[in-house]
């Protein structure tokens, strides 16, 4: 480089998205320069030897120079080599340090001087700088935070660390020759491609490598890694590690170059607009920089930026599937597409990539005066943004909340899993709603803190304006809710101790609670257990209250909590009567209870039994009544002749209490522990609550490992043989793949359940928490007649 050199534009970096731009800039025979510091096609070139590299979005058309279809990593890196050498890319190898805005052009400082430069492109990834484990340990010799040759590893337990495709590529190309466990802090991929997805869902299923869910690594040891998983913490045998948690962005750098951040948090990007451009005009931004790691899209955004440098009009390559999504709309394309964008400010720091891509991932709804979105209690998790009309949220009690346009719904079911806690209708003719995934949304809220925060503040507004404080004022709850913090409770963890001081209230924002009192001898007797849409806890910080906690609170199942401070509680107690009122109408009621079920040890375990079989999180189970069951095994039989054989429920295997049983049987739970660990998503909740297993399930048995109550069994699906030798015993009936099994309810049966319309003498019968309850309390009573 020479410190006299200028160029019309300057691209820094020769991964997908630098090489797009340079080639198109070769094209159009403007003055260019690529500056690389490594190797062109530096992001390939990294990969493992060998490695498939699949050219997704498949339905994404690919523009430019430079080609790419699914191949090896030596197949790509050669042609993408063959189109610098045939366009006549100006490349040299170097490392940018300073990128400096002058008048009307840049200074574009490195290891080779400095030149100049009217337009910038930074195309320069994330993958410089690897993100590392974080725990005590990862600096180890054994730990790598990439892999070059997986057949340098062999009969090794090998622990791969991630969730994107980098990790899913390594353990799979591992696998083979080693045993292999893939830790992943969630229990989806919602950034890995959906082919890799199904690999990987493949080599689980088949047992050729083992999924950790819902994971993180503690610390690492030199042949061991301590795991945490939902069941407690696992010491794991490795004599190797692979991170693969992705690049960390180079804030730094980029901030140096006067780019702005629209937060401070770590996974934001910055903001560019149509054209790729930043905030400093002229200076571009690229590819992963942007939030867009996918080859095919960064190769796209090369080519147009040139074109837009040159001033020419050009749609986005994804703009075909834009128009698929916006077809129901009149006008055009682009037209509805910056409408819909001015009429959602919740998404406003999404930067134009970011925003068509939600676009594309969603639907868009036109509907008519007094349609319903959407019922409540249905079981459906999709987010609904507002673009024209209005709709009546209906909260009981005849009253209802009106949204309007550019206001949001739906993120009720979508952060708590639970179902919807009303019915919406649409106001007005012609409303357009977009509805957005649930996978989409959790996306956008792990990396842009705007919509993160926007979306845990409009929860517990929501929450506590619908269950505790119906008809208050918003305005006085918001100074509340924007200091309330978030936390999460295993089962059986404390959040409070009776006889301790209350410092804070907790509302109850998914799971269960379970709730205990200390008798005259001093034994811990349960009084009841809340479940998520409650606040428990302000009894010991209201005025009048002696400070001290009535209770012991702890987690009946995990449980997330919004935590409310004392004092931001009593301030919104002094500044409404109305909530004074309300609170004080709750902690009547609790006093009551208090005296009431004080000394009451039967009912006591009668909830703790609850409790211990997963009652109180139950939405539909099976109850048998003993003084009426005759031991006929009916409805064992039923089920077994309504599943190939395979009872989905075991009567002897049940618990008993007083004079009622709970067999083994799914309990269609309302936080149901098995679809959290479901890689494939096979296990769905219908909108009658019921929790089924679709085809798609993988057999990888995560679900039986993972429901607490044994209700899920692996059974295999068998190939029928009506052979002369198959007749005669003398060739078995091959076994299909092993797929999960439970209770289905019987849904493709008319008339219900076939163990309930089997039952002779009406024992069995299907019940929520409170008919049990009342069953129980009915029998005790005329116990103690």
């Amino acid at each position: 480089m020479s410190i006299t050199a200028h160029f019309e534009v300057v691209i820094i970096g020769a991964g997908p998205a630098g090489l797009g731009a340079a080639t198109n800039a070769a094209s159009h025979k403007i003055p260019h320069l690529l500056i690389e510091r490594r190797e062109i096609g530096n992001t390939i070139f990294d990969y493992q030897l060998g490695k498939l590299v699949m050219a997704e979005p498949t339905r994404l058309p690919l523009r430019g120079h430079v080609p790419f279809t699914a191949g090896s990593r030596e197949e790509i890196l050669g042609g993408w080599q063959s189109a610098v050498q045939k366009m006549a890319v100006n490349t040299v190898r170097g490392e940018v340090s300073k990128i400096k805005k002058l008048d009307a052009r840049f200074e574009i400082h490195g290891t080779n001087g400095i030149v100049t430069a009217k337009n910038v492109v930074l195309a320069i990834g994330v993958q410089g700088t690897p993100r590392r484990l974080g725990v005590p340990g990862d600096d180890q010799d054994h730990v790598y935070y990439t892999l070059s040759d997986p057949k340098a590893l062999n009969d090794k337990d090998v622990l791969v660390v991630g969730a994107g495709d980098a990790a899913i590529e390594n353990a799979l190309a591992l696998c083979d020759q080693n045993r292999v466990a893939l830790l992943n802090r969630s229990a989806e991929f919602p950034r890995a491609k959906e082919a890799n997805v199904a690999k990987v869902m493949e080599a689980i299923r088949k047992g050729k490598l083992k999924l950790l869910a819902n994971a993180a690594t503690v610390r690492v040891e030199p042949t061991t890694a301590v795991i945490t998983t939902s069941d407690g913490e696992i010491v794991l045998p490795c004599n190797h590690i692979i991170a693969r948690l992705g690049g960390i962005l180079p804030r730094k750098f980029l901030e140096s170059c006067g780019i702005k951040f629209p937060s401070e948090d770590p996974s934001a990007v910055p903001v560019v607009n149509s054209r790729y451009e930043s905030n400093v005009p002229g200076l571009y931004l690229l590819g992963a920089l942007i939030g867009y790691p996918l080859i095919k899209h960064a190769m796209n955004q090369g080519f147009e930026v040139i074109e837009h440098i040159l001033g020419k009009e050009v749609e986005p390559a994804d703009q075909v599937l834009v128009a698929e999504v916006l077809k129901t709309l009149p006008g055009g394309v682009s037209e509805n597409l910056n409408s819909i964008r001015e009429s959602l400010p919740f998404f406003k720091d999404l930067s134009d990539p970011q925003f068509r891509e939600l676009i594309i991932d969603s639907k868009v709804h036109r509907m008519s005066k007094g349609d319903v979105v959407f019922e409540r209690n249905d079981y459906t998790d999709t987010f609904f943004s507002i673009v024209r009309g209005s709709v009546a949220i209906d909260i009981g009690g005849g009253k209802s909340v009106t949204l309007n346009k550019g206001q949001f719904f739906g993120e009720m079911g979508l952060l708590s899993g639970r179902r919807r806690a009303a019915t919406v209708r649409t106001n007005e003719e012609g409303s357009i709603f977009v509805e957005s995934p649930r996978k989409q949304i959790l996306k956008l809220n792990n990396s842009v803190a705007s919509i993160k925060r926007a979306l845990d503040q409009i929860f517990v507004l929501r929450a506590l304006s619908t269950s505790l404080f119906p008809g208050v004022d918003p305005s006085l709850l918001s100074p509340v809710i924007e200091k309330a913090t978030f936390k999460a409770f295993k089962k059986g963890e404390l959040l409070c101790t009776e006889g301790e001081i209350g410092d804070a209230a907790y509302f109850v924002r998914k799971g269960s609670l379970k709730i205990s009192r200390k008798d005259a001898r001093g034994i811990n007797v349960t009084q009841t257990y809340v479940p998520a849409g409650n606040l428990v806890g302000e009894m010991a910080l209201l005025p009048g209250s002696d400070g001290k906690r009535s209770a012991t609170v702890s987690a009946a199942v995990g449980c997330e909590t919004i935590i409310i401070k004392k004092e931001d509680l009593l301030s919104l107690v002094e500044s409404s009567p109305l909530v004074r009122s309300k609170l004080e109408t709750i902690v009547a009621a609790r006093r009551v209870e208090n005296i009431t079920q004080e000394q009451d040890i039967e009912h006591g375990a009668l909830l703790d039994f609850m409790v211990a079989q997963g009652v109180t999180d139950a939405d539909n189970f099976l109850l048998i009544d003993s003084d009426l069951c005759v031991a006929c095994d009916n409805c064992e039989n039923a089920c077994a002749a309504t599943h190939k054989g395979y009872s989905r429920l075991d009567r002897k295997g049940g618990q008993n209490f007083a004079s009622v049983q709970i067999p083994i049987s799914c309990r269609h739970c309302e936080n149901p522990l098995c679809m959290i660990d479901c890689p494939p998503d096979a296990l769905t909740r219908q909108s009658n609550g019921e929790v089924v297993i679709r085809d798609s399930c993988i057999g990888c048995g995560n679900c039986v490992r993972n429901c607490p109550y044994g209700v899920i069994q692996l059974v295999y699906d068998t190939k029928e043989d009506f052979s002369l030798l198959s007749m005669l015993g003398f060739k078995k009936k091959e076994k299909g793949p092993a797929k999960a099994a439970k209770c289905d309810m019987c849904s493709s049966l008319e008339g219900g359940p076939a163990c309930v319309r089997s039952c002779p003498t009406g024992a069995a019968m299907r019940v929520n928490p409170k008919r049990m309850l009342e069953i129980l309390e009915t029998k005790r009573s005329l116990d103690h007649a």
